[in-house]
């Protein structure tokens, strides 16, 4: 077949993918584009990754203009940001970009699509972001009255829900993000695309600073919630930035976990992957320390090798 018939047919059957996804989502009141919005860039992922950046451009439009017909404002926005976060991952594989790269990219896209619409658009897509948090106030407040608990005097209980409805938003972000280079990868897989191997967790070994950058955030965290900040804008920054550090540190502290676990007992993954999780609810301030240790000093490398050490692997 010529090769611009197949770039149509292609280009056509993208298309009509998303036009499916999109009527789906149409009877069923958004529930795709809520629940399943990692989905949508895939059908760009294949094109983009089959032909690259610039026949990408016109099925892009195609899908924006699809999503016009048959969507609101708010699922115009999500497709065609999706689809270009899918052109955008999608070319980078045509080129053969690094995976770590493209993940990282995909990322920092779905982070800034969810601050977009949560926070920058709200009021146009039909939040009230005052009137959700009224309602989180309320719960919290409510539950601890029923469990017989006070708030500290010196917590700002709706400074606090604001920076973590902030950062609930940049990690749902995240996690899309992640969510949808898994899957693009699969598919790419599954169509015998030419894929560099994924590099597994735990033998990245991130840079150091960042471990000290995470620890000066969980300490400014803390500090933010015993001595409040008299600036609010200065307060939800710190405690934004200090969520976000705790956050990065109790990954790695998962993975250090993860591995002790499995130098303690290398026959039982079921166990190991309970006491990480039990640990991660019941001692977050300790596993993020772990974090620290792992990112920071030869622990990681000391636990590889010991792993490569052991007897079952000998």
């Amino acid at each position: 077949m010529n090769n611009n018939v197949r770039k149509l047919t292609d280009g056509a059957m993208m298309t009509a993918i998303v036009g499916v996804l999109l009527l789906i989502n149409r009877q069923s009141g958004g529930v795709l584009e809520e629940l399943m919005l990692f989905a949508f860039p895939l059908p760009m992922v294949f094109y983009s990754a089959k032909y690259g950046l610039k026949d990408s451009w016109l099925v892009l439009a195609a899908i924006s203009l699809l999503s016009v017909v048959l969507g609101t404002p708010q699922t115009i926005f999500y497709v065609t940001s999706e689809a270009i976060i899918g052109m955008v991952y999608g070319s980078g594989i045509h080129k053969g970009t690094d995976s770590r790269k493209l993940l990282l990219m995909t990322m920092i896209m779905g982070v800034v699509v969810n601050v977009v619409t949560t926070i920058v658009l709200a009021k146009f897509f039909g939040y009230d972001l005052n009137l959700e948090l009224q309602e989180y106030e309320k719960m919290v407040t409510a539950a601890m009255d029923q469990a017989g608990a006070q708030m500290p005097p010196q917590v700002n209980l709706t400074q606090t829900l604001r920076t973590m409805l902030i950062v609930s938003v940049m990690l749902t972000g995240i996690i899309q993000g992640y969510v949808t280079h898994v899957l693009a990868r699969v598919l790419l897989r599954r169509f015998r695309f030419s894929i560099p191997p994924a590099t597994p967790a735990v033998l990245y070994f991130p840079p150091k600073w960042s471990g000290y950058v995470g620890i000066a955030c969980l300490v400014g965290y803390y500090y933010s919630i015993y001595r409040p900040l008299a600036n609010e804008l200065a307060q939800g920054i710190l405690q934004g930035a200090g969520l976000c550090g705790t956050m990065y540190l109790c990954i790695y502290g998962m993975i250090a976990v993860i591995l002790l676990g499995k130098l303690a007992f290398p026959r039982s993954r079921f166990l190991v992957a309970i006491i990480a999780v039990m640990m991660l609810l019941s001692m977050m301030l300790p596993v993020a320390l772990m974090g620290f240790l792992y990112i920071t000093t030869d622990w990681h490398r000391r636990m590889l090798e010991g792993g490569r050490n052991a007897p079952e692997n000998q």
